[in-house]
């Protein structure tokens, strides 16, 4: 099977253009059922095993490399699992025409690449303009769920979501102010933790929650 490349530039010109597209609904499924979002799924296996779990939900794969995406597709056909969707999209460019304001319950940011080289951190996906189209898209009561296993880059996150300037969104850490969330609590893991937890790594966690404020004042 052809390789697909596990890095790309989100930068660059190609990926600038706005081309993300509406994720549809699959057929079968409620109309008002929950949809959880993998953003950056990769291979997904986060995805699989949630959908798998939870037959009920409306369960989306995101990611910027299309053959990865391509391939999801075969693999969730094959597996019969009719709540799983996969769809385009460069977070910092269009994610606001993937959902409806208010239309998600849950966004998954797990392990979003490093870039470690100092030249190349402007390509890290968290920015203040992302966390404002996430918690516009999320439903009152919605979660964001973040994790990483490098330690600046948790951090980075947590700096961003919890930036003074951010506090109008309505956004609270469910661990406290400035905490990380300890072990998974969810039942599946992507196979990154997977990985960093066979290794005896620690996995860096934030949940973050749409409170009512932003229901009642938000856009």
């Amino acid at each position: 099977m052809r390789k697909i490349r596990q890095h790309v530039n989100p930068l660059s010109a190609h990926f600038m253009r706005t081309r993300a597209q509406p994720v549809a609904r699959p057929p079968g499924l409620a109309s008002d059922c929950p949809v959880e979002v993998e953003l950056g799924c990769a291979d997904a296996e986060f995805s699989f095993a949630r959908a798998a779990a939870c037959p009920g939900t409306l369960m989306v794969g995101l990611d910027i490399r299309e053959p990865c995406l391509a391939r999801n597709r075969v693999r969730a056909a094959e597996e019969g699992l009719g709540n799983l969707a996969f769809g385009y999209v460069n977070l910092n460019v269009d994610i606001d025409r993937v959902f409806a304001p208010g239309s998600v319950d849950r966004f998954h940011l797990l392990f979003p690449d490093p870039w470690v080289k100092k030249s190349h951190q402007k390509r890290r996906v968290i920015e203040p303009a992302l966390v404002e189209t996430l918690v516009a898209q999320l439903r009152p009561g919605g979660e964001l769920h973040a994790a990483s296993d490098v330690f600046d880059v948790a951090l980075e996150i947590m700096a961003t979501v919890e930036d003074p300037a951010l506090e109008h969104l309505g956004l609270a850490n469910l661990g406290g102010p400035w905490s990380f969330w300890r072990g998974n609590p969810f039942a599946e893991a992507s196979r990154r933790e997977q990985t960093t937890l066979r290794r005896g790594q620690r996995v860096w966690r934030m949940r973050y929650v749409r409170s009512d404020m932003f229901a009642t004042t938000g856009p």
